[in-house]
Parts: C-alpha cells; structure tokens; sequence
C-alpha cells in the first residue's frame, strides 16, 4: 500500500511538472512577424522576389529573402545609384579636390569643344546645384548616353546642346541623370583619373564592396546617376555610414559637415519644381538634398508643419534604401522589378515603418555585424 502511494505521488507530481525538472518556458514571440507577414502580403507585387534588411547603427537586425531573391544578388539598382555618387564627390571635397569646395562652378574645371571655359547660365553652375538637381538643365540628353563616346565628350554634348536654353542656376529643380554626369566629370577633371577609378578609390575599395559592385555598362561613359549595379549586402554597408552620421564602422568616411550638407535642402527660396516623378506617382512634391529624398509626414517641403520622415533613394527597379531622420534605423528592399514600377516598394516602405519601429521596441538582436 505505501508503495503504491508512493507511485501515485510521483505520477502526481510528473503530471504537474514538479520533480527535478525544470518548467518548460513558452518561447518568446517574434518581434518581426508583424514586418514579416506585411513583405509577404506585398510579395505578389514583386515577381522576381525581393529581400529586406532592417539595421540599427548596431548593426542588421532583420534579414529575410522571398521569392527567390537574396542579399547577395547583384542587380541594376538605377536611381539608387544617386546617393552613392554624391558620396563619392563629398569624400573629394573632404580631401579638398575642388578649389571651392561644393561651391566650385563648372566654368573652373569644364571647357566646351574648342577648348573654352563654360559660360553663361551653364558656367555658374555649382557643384551643389549638380547634385540636387538644380543647375537649371532641363530633361536628360539623350546623345548623352552613348556608350560608345567618353564621359568628356558626353559632357561637351550636354553643353553644346544646353547652353543657350540653361536657366539660372538654382532657379528650379528637374530631376535626371545629366546633372550627375557634369559633376562626375568635374571630378575627373580636378584629379586626372576616370570616374570608375574614383569610385572603387573612394568608395568601393575602402568599403570593402565585392567585385559585383560595380558601375556597370557605358565603357568610358558611366552613367553616375544610375548605372550602378550592387549587391544588398555591399549596399547595406554604405548605409550602415549613412545611419551612423558618416562613420564606417568607427572609421570618419564622411566628415559631419559634409554629412549635413548631404542632407539639406537643396531648393534655393526661388527654387521651383520643374519635375519629379514623385508628382507623378504619388502627388508629393518632396525636396531633394544632395543625392537622397527628403520624405515627409505630408509629402510636402520639409517643416514644422511637415517634419521629415526619412532620407531615400530609390531607383525605378525597385531598389529602395532609406535612413529615418530621427537615425533610429535604415532598411533596404531589394529587388528588381519592370522599369518604373516603383509603387510597390514605396508603398512598402511606408507600411513597414510602423511595424519596425515596434519591433526596434523589443531590442532585437544584431544579427549580423556590419563594420
């Protein structure tokens, strides 16, 4: 009888979970489901797939792949591109390439076809006014494109053709791939070296970005504003910079004020909006800084009334980097749809921000060290 007692006990207390054994735990909830179920109710729009990473200045805190498409797939990510090449000439300035710095005029480095400085509207041109898109040039020069001739001779084609129709500089704002193109080509003739050089010297290689990572296509005429094509692991380091105020890793890549100046306004007070294809797409009429988007609360120009959401550069593949102004995180959608579909990213974008701000709440870890 004491010895079954003794058994019913123990089954008693098995069947309570008491013993030696310790209790098992519920496992913790994942802070990213939220995040993750919204990608995946998006990914129909997105048929070649598409990756997302999430960062902290720690570090990625959120990695995942759909449809097939990864981190380590090296794409065209087009307007992307922008942000990347303002860096490049900033770190120039920083070294002081340019006898005046962001304010140096294209009619200092830049000569037409018979040797003469540019004139007029087109040699007041600043390097500022290139890379928000404010010089006063209209539409993009298609002659410009051509593979088969140099960057200085795309540029002298730019001139020839603009010269006469150039409004002042800072008068409006269009944005296209030509202003790149003219700062790019300062830059390459305030050093002597060929823009592809400058970039794997000033960015590429520093970062330490894989040999995929590259201005692809255009032979001696890169096309700065949107010829990159880039992995999202190589792309996340350049934002990790970014969302660290100019810091890679604990190395200065960026110094602060060139940094600031990355992000401020570039719309002068008599700058108007010529073209954006954000007008055309959403209805907002976003300012521009210098290679990046100022998004907004309302879509409007940066103020008290419609504070600044986030810096962005998104190409029309699809690519979508992205820094909050606050600096708390930055994320990248990475794919590469049909040209000009970019909805779908942009409005994932927005319909993340929220889920990841809750899931940064939880302190989810780094998983992955970026330097």
């Amino acid at each position: 009888m004491r010895s079954l007692m003794a058994l019913t006990g123990c089954l008693l207390l098995l069947a309570c979970g008491g013993g030696s054994s310790t209790p098992s735990q519920p496992s913790p909830a994942d802070p990213w489901a939220a995040t993750t179920a919204a990608i995946q109710a998006a990914q129909p729009q997105f048929p070649g797939g598409l990756a997302v990473e999430i960062a902290t200045p720690a570090g990625v805190v959120y990695s995942r792949s759909f449809g097939g498409f990864t981190n380590q797939d090296a794409v065209l990510v087009a307007s992307a591109s922008k942000w990347v090449t303002s860096t490049v000439i900033l770190r120039l300035v920083d070294a002081g390439t340019f006898p005046h710095g962001l304010d140096t005029q294209t009619q200092e480095l830049l000569v037409d076809v018979n040797g003469q400085p540019w004139a007029g509207n087109m040699g007041s041109i600043t390097l500022r006014h290139l890379l928000s898109f404010t010089s006063g040039i209209s539409g993009d020069n298609d002659a410009s494109d051509n593979v088969l001739i140099t960057l200085d001779a795309a540029v002298k084609q730019i001139y020839a053709d603009s010269a006469a129709t150039a409004s002042v500089p800072g008068s409006y704002f269009y944005y296209g791939s030509t202003h790149m193109r003219i700062a790019a080509r300062m830059a390459e003739r305030a050093t002597g070296k060929p823009w592809k050089q400058l970039f794997a010297e000033q960015l590429h290689d520093p970062m330490g970005w894989s040999a995929t990572s590259i201005y692809s296509g255009g032979g001696p005429n890169p096309n700065p504003a949107g010829g990159l094509k880039c992995t999202g692991q190589d792309y996340m380091r350049f934002l990790l910079m970014q969302l660290r105020n100019g810091l890679d890793g604990t190395q200065p890549f960026l110094i602060s004020a060139s940094i600031l100046a990355q992000r401020t306004d570039g719309y002068g007070p008599s700058t108007t909006l010529a073209y954006s294809p954000y007008v055309a797409m959403t209805g907002r009429t976003y300012h521009y800084a210098l290679g990046n988007w100022l998004e907004t609360t309302h879509g409007g120009a940066p103020s008290a009334s419609d504070p600044l959401l986030r810096h962005s550069s998104t190409g029309t593949f699809g690519w979508a980097p992205w820094i909050t102004a606050d600096g708390s995180y930055g994320g990248i959608i990475m794919t590469s749809q049909s040209q000009g579909n970019t909805l779908p990213s942009e409005n994932l974008k927005a319909q993340l921000d929220p889920r990841v701000r809750t899931a940064l709440a939880q302190a989810p870890p780094v998983i992955r060290q970026v330097p």
